[in-house]
């Protein structure tokens, strides 16, 4: 097993990179991942294995996202939580927002996040080599996952 310290933001992008996204309002698949690229199926497994173990680090930090929703954030008549970005907003008489000002409160969650998206942690894996990924063809570029790829 290898072992890296990568900081709590980039357990996201190596979720996508392995895992692919979509866009989130329209579902289009942006990238596929890693896991969608034909691989030998060695390579394969310690993928899924690193996948499970990033999407653990992902679920705490989410965890602790919640949490400072609930402690900065306000809660509305159907106990819903949230963070408003503005605040004092005008809008004209379409509904349009023709103005409105940063939300202190916002401002100070987004702060205590970023802070936790800079910690570090070490991630336990399988070590990969070039050679694993010879036959993969691919126009995506997986910057995190690069970190992992050992190169003779």
């Amino acid at each position: 097993m290898s072992s890296i310290k990568l900081k709590l933001h980039e357990y996201y992008s190596l979720d996508s990179e392995i895992n692919g996204f979509k866009n989130q309002a329209t579902g289009e698949v942006l990238s596929e991942g890693l896991l969608a690229e034909k691989l030998g199926l060695v390579t394969k497994y310690w993928l899924t294995d690193l996948s499970k173990k990033v999407a653990d680090e992902k679920t705490a930090i989410e965890t602790m996202k919640t949490e400072l929703i609930k402690k900065h954030g306000t809660e509305d008549e159907d106990k819903n939580i949230s963070i408003p970005m503005w605040i004092d907003e005008e809008k004209d008489e379409d509904g349009n927002i023709i103005s409105a000002k940063p939300n202190p409160t916002f401002i100070k969650f987004q702060e205590e996040f970023n802070a936790l998206l800079q910690e570090e942690k070490e991630l336990e894996y399988h070590e990969f080599k070039l050679d694993d990924f010879k036959s993969v063809e691919t126009s995506e570029n997986y910057t995190v996952f690069y970190k992992l790829v050992q190169v003779d």
